[in-house]
């Protein structure tokens, strides 16, 4: 009886392996199926594994690693002697829509300590927009575009908060620039779908002084800073956790400058810190740059990905601290082609943090696996010594 058993067993277990092995050759799909859930467990398994490495037990949200991380933005302290009060250069206004009517090419507008939720259309030139103390811009948008539409060209906005900005076209902007022109000095954009928006007919710049943006993206077509056809200089600025697949900056203009910045994801889901979609010349000097662990892009910096449209296309990238945090296959720079002849790209004594999939490192960079080997703070921290090279210091340690 035993034996019968036996033997009904093993005819079994062949004929059953037998009929598996012919259900996978008529249907190798299946196979695949098994294949991917089998790999995909793993990758997952790794991916968690190498999250925890890096976090070290800090397993934080991404409000508590901006809160961890960083300094609160803080409005300059307002001229108690007009507050409450708007002002076009020294005339009273009690209504902000009242005072925008009224401006003329050149005038200053003064807005009153407060949340505001009229949207302003600015039509002059050379208008200057200065929050007095804490302003804040909320939940409006004109003409179904930016809280500001700028129509007029050299607008200047100062000391001002945006946030909670949404249009049904998905691209709703603290400030929309169809001027040309656009100087930001101490602002802080964050949680809308974008923070700038330039779509001028001409040629002109993007100044951008002390200011940050924070939380600003949508579904991979919005970002923090989105410009087509200025040149964008930025300075002493705080670009942060660019959220739903966005870039921290897309520009399509000719010329990019960062200095003295920090441009970070921490644990928020962007896609690349920089973009130049079509070339030009792009300059990172004195910087952090931090692609964090959820990123849904692997490229830090993309360059020329859309075509190349410019004469003179340069990388430089100068006395940087980059972080390449990100779970996953790390390219530093993204270009059309390797190799390619048109595209001239400098390193100099860049830090490189982390295992970016770099295939030909550069002499003149250092590189290391970890902060450990630097002695540097853990994740989400960054380096201290970021404060030397700037008058504010955004990071908390």
């Amino acid at each position: 009886m035993r034996g019968l058993l036996y033997k009904y067993l093993l005819v079994s277990g062949v004929l059953t392996h037998v009929l598996f092995v012919l259900l996978l050759l008529w249907q190798p799909i299946i196979l695949n199926k098994l294949t991917s859930k089998v790999s995909g467990k793993y990758y997952q398994f790794q991916k968690q594994r190498e999250y925890e490495e890096l976090i070290q037990g800090n397993n934080m949200t991404l409000a508590e690693e901006i809160d961890a991380a960083f300094l609160p933005w803080q409005a300059h302290v307002k001229n108690t002697a007009n507050s409450g009060v708007t002002f076009v250069n020294k005339k009273p206004f009690l209504d902000l829509s009242a005072a925008v009517k009224s401006l003329k090419h050149g005038d200053t507008l003064f807005v009153a300590e407060g949340v505001h939720y009229t949207p302003l259309v600015i039509t002059k030139n050379d208008i200057t927009i200065k929050g007095n103390g804490h302003v804040v811009f909320e939940k409006s948008a004109a003409h179904g575009k930016g809280f500001i539409l700028s129509q007029g060209n050299n607008l200047t906005v100062e000391n001002i908060e945006c946030r909670y900005i949404s249009v049904r076209d998905g691209n709703g902007a603290c400030i929309r620039q169809e001027g040309k022109d656009l100087t930001l000095n101490h602002v802080y954009f964050h949680n809308s779908q974008e923070g700038v928006l330039e779509t001028a007919k001409e040629t002109g710049f993007l100044k951008i002084y002390d200011s940050r943006f924070e939380r600003l993206g949508f579904n991979g077509q919005a970002h923090g800073i989105y410009t087509n056809k200025a040149d964008v200089y930025i300075y002493q600025s705080l670009i942060i956790a660019a959220k739903s697949e966005g870039h921290a900056i897309k520009v399509r203009g000719n010329k990019l400058v960062i200095e003295s910045s920090i441009v970070a994801t921490l644990s928020s889901d962007d896609s690349r810190l920089i973009d130049m979609s079509n070339g030009g010349e792009l300059t990172v000097k004195n910087s952090i740059l931090e692609q964090g662990p959820k990123s849904e892009n692997g490229q830090m910096i993309g360059f020329g990905l859309e075509g190349m449209a410019y004469e003179s296309n340069r990388i430089n990238l100068v006395g940087n601290i980059i972080y390449l945090d990100r779970i996953g296959i790390n390219k530093l720079l993204a270009l059309p082609s390797a190799g390619d002849e048109r595209i001239t790209v400098t390193h100099d004594k860049n830090i490189v943090i982390g295992d970016g999939g770099i295939e030909n490192e550069i002499e003149s960079n250092s590189y290391f696996q970890s902060r450990v080997e630097l002695g540097l703070p853990n994740y989400p921290y960054f380096s201290p010594s970021f404060c030397q090279k700037v008058n504010e210091c955004f990071l908390t340690r």
